[in-house]
């Protein structure tokens, strides 16, 4: 009898050679062990640039080390080195499809340039949200765009960090006990900054920090039995409304007597914070949102320079009525004396001389008792006088005049600032919203994407700021999903020019993204097709180093708190249904590291497969690349594979229990043993000789 070796079909993500091949050819038995997660579901993760070659280079070698699915992960082009997207022309995109063509493999994902660090247009260089900086990062975005749609579509990943915010104020920062959960550093909660904006320039207000105390006057309060509360009063006791700042200069402060001074009231952080909880229940905002302690802390800062500048404007110009009229007085006399001193003949002018002090500064009533006095015309003295007065009106006009005009500025100020996350998470949402749009528009109208193209905001380290967070990131998402439904269907938006009537208020403009017939539903397929999440398991993992130990808990059992919390957020992501692909990497302790799966103490491996247990059908690769240079080229892929227990089928007899990754993994046609013979990049290459091996000379 003949036995005959059936076919068997070549698949990505598997070795091939003559005695392995692909186990489910036969029905062999399963190890129990066996993962939910093949070899052929995890890529891998390419590079480009002088270190490494091209694209086109660097694909080849992964092909070569086994991978199925691969992720180019671009660097930023425009320099010296012809790197980023843009750098492939037609033919290398024409390459690379056809190597992914001829090798059955799939492009999956184009990660942008680290460079890109946000989507919000915050430039640390600056300290400022700048709309042209946003406008690069977007720009380069779109060229990433446009390259997976030339290898074939999938995710474009963009690193988060859109704004630094306070750990410790956040919602999940706390356990339900009230306790801290995660902090930045132990002091964090009576010392961390908490940043502002002005909308109008996007200038960071960096004045508001926990641990600095303000002082305002104490001014007269009166208890309101209607609202259960103090609140301000004028001189004759009428409530003030608190929102109007004009209406704030008719507070009075409380004077003392004893030290003859008005009093003040020195406020901690606290108290900013019971301001808040009051003023959101009594004066919320005319859009409905809530005041922030910060908002309040700088609102009491300027408030008092505003009253300290219209206090400057009142003290000068208490007097100015007074001065305008004599001096229009004065101009009436200069003009009567004037025409009395023209009739008067000139040898009779004497008699109209006045006699005045010869010392008229500081100190002049001592010293006029040595100095002569001087004899002048009437019209010289008011002449003398006119420009005295003319003097102090002009000081009038510019002290008062300009302190009048600092106090409606910082009035206008007020109308314009707002929190840090606010502000960011709007044109961070913009950013997305066009981002997705244009991968829509691509993946729809290029006929080389295979599969939807989606732009994939990755959580990135802790301290890079909001995004980093399972619950940051998913906010993120579906912040920048509704500003696209907004965009698909809504005639009308503000201008995103920013321009404003006469009220302060944006202008509504024609949207060019309207798209009329499309419904609300349609718009938010389209929106959760085109904007998905990145899942970063190493990124995730970081978030060790801000996890708070709890009172006489030891090491063991803190990590097995933090793995609980990891596979919490793991569960919260695919619930929320926000990701799409996933980097796959380990790590040991806190800090960035690039380990294969297993190699770390972080809960990938059980992370991974309750995903697929549970469905997920996004795309995985490995970015694992830590080792390949220290402990030989590949483990990116193997160990990661081997952590899985990805087996090794037979196809010639099923017999025995299947092999493993670890009998081939370092073996020479299926022998464990070295070869006795060197081979590869290790032959020496041999001086070229005659065969009678006599020299050339």
């Amino acid at each position: 009898m003949e036995f005959t070796t059936p076919a068997i079909p070549k698949k990505p993500g598997y070795l091939h050679n003559s005695m392995y091949a692909i186990n489910d050819i036969y029905n062999l038995p399963t190890d129990i062990e066996k993962s939910t997660i093949s070899v052929q579901d995890i890529g891998a993760s390419v590079p480009e640039g002088s270190r490494f070659g091209t694209f086109i280079q660097t694909v080849q070698g992964v092909i070569r080390k086994g991978a199925g699915k691969i992720e180019l992960s671009a660097s930023m082009g425009g320099g010296q080195e012809s790197v980023g997207p843009e750098a492939y022309g037609k033919d290398a995109r024409q390459a690379l499809r056809e190597l992914a063509k001829v090798n059955e493999i799939d492009y999956v994902s184009v990660h942008t340039p680290p460079q890109i660090g946000n989507m919000s247009g915050y430039n640390p260089q600056e300290r400022a949200f700048n709309d042209e900086y946003r406008k690069t990062e977007l720009d380069e975005v779109k060229r990433a765009i446009e390259f997976a749609a030339d290898t074939g579509g999938g995710a474009v990943v963009v690193h988060t960090g859109e704004y630094q915010r306070d750990i410790s104020n956040q919602p999940w920062a706390k356990n339900p006990d009230g306790s801290y959960k995660f902090l930045a550093y132990n002091e964090e909660p009576s010392k961390q900054v908490l940043y502002l904006v002005d909308e109008r320039t996007g200038r960071l207000i960096t004045e508001v920090r926990k641990s600095l105390v303000v002082h305002e006057p104490d001014f007269k309060r009166k208890f309101d039995s209607e609202q259960g509360r103090e609140r301000w009063v004028d001189k004759d006791g009428k409530f003030i409304d608190e929102k109007n700042v004009d209406n704030l200069f008719a507070r009075v402060p409380e004077w003392d007597a004893d030290n003859v001074r008005f009093k003040t009231r020195r406020l901690t952080w606290e108290d900013f914070e019971k301001r808040a909880k009051e003023w959101n229940r009594w004066n919320r905002k005319t859009d409905g949102t809530d005041w922030t302690p910060e908002e309040l802390y700088f609102r009491s800062q300027m408030e008092t320079r505003i009253l300290q500048a219209r206090g400057s404007s009142l003290y000068h110009g208490r007097t100015y009525e007074a001065e305008k009229s004599s001096y229009e007085k004065i101009k009436q006399a200069l003009d009567y004396f004037k025409q009395i001193e023209d009739k008067v003949p000139k040898e009779e002018q004497w008699k109209l001389l006045q006699q005045i002090p010869g010392v008229k500064s500081w100190g002049g009533e001592y010293a006029n008792k040595f100095v002569p006095p001087v004899d002048k015309m009437p019209t010289d003295i008011l002449k003398e006088v006119l420009k005295q007065v003319e003097h102090s009106m002009r000081y009038t006009h510019e002290a008062s005049a300009s302190a009048d005009a600092q106090a409606a500025e910082s009035t206008e100020t007020l109308k314009h600032i707002l929190p840090v996350s606010t502000y960011a998470k709007r044109k961070t949402a913009e950013s997305y919203a066009e981002a997705g749009l244009h991968a829509m528009d691509v993946s729809h109208h290029n006929p080389h994407v295979k599969k939807d193209i989606y732009v994939a905001p990755e959580n990135i380290f802790p301290e890079m700021g909001f995004g980093s967070h399972p619950e940051e990131l998913i906010e993120l998402v579906k912040l920048g999903r509704q500003k696209m439904v907004e965009y698909l269907t809504s005639p009308e938006i503000p201008d995103p020019a920013e321009k404003r009537d006469e009220n302060g208020n944006l202008r509504k403009v024609p949207n060019k993204y309207y798209i009329p017939g499309m419904s609300k539903e349609e718009a938010e397929r389209e929106a959760k097709d085109h904007i998905k999440a990145t899942l970063d398991t190493q990124h995730l993992g970081m978030w060790w180093k801000h996890f708070q130990p709890q009172a006489g808990e030891s090491y063991e059992e803190r990590k097995k708190r933090f793995d609980q919390w990891y596979m919490d957020m793991i569960d919260k992501l695919e619930k929320e249904d926000v990701i799409g692909h996933i980097h796959v990497v380990d790590a040991i302790g806190s800090g960035h590291q690039h380990l294969p799966v297993g190699q770390g103490n972080l809960p990938v491996k059980k992370a991974l497969e309750k995903l697929k247990e549970n469905g997920y059908k996004g795309t995985m690769v490995s970015e694992a690349y830590g080792e390949d240079a220290n402990y030989g080229q590949g483990r990116q892929l193997t160990e990661t594979w081997r952590a899985f227990g990805s087996p090794i089928r037979s196809p010639g007899y099923a017999i025995g229990a299947p092999g493993r990754w670890t009998d081939v993994q370092w073996s020479y046609f299926d022998k464990m043993r070295q070869p006795y013979f060197v081979f590869g990049s290790y032959a020496p290459s041999n001086d070229w000789q005659l065969w009678s091996q006599v020299p050339f000379e």
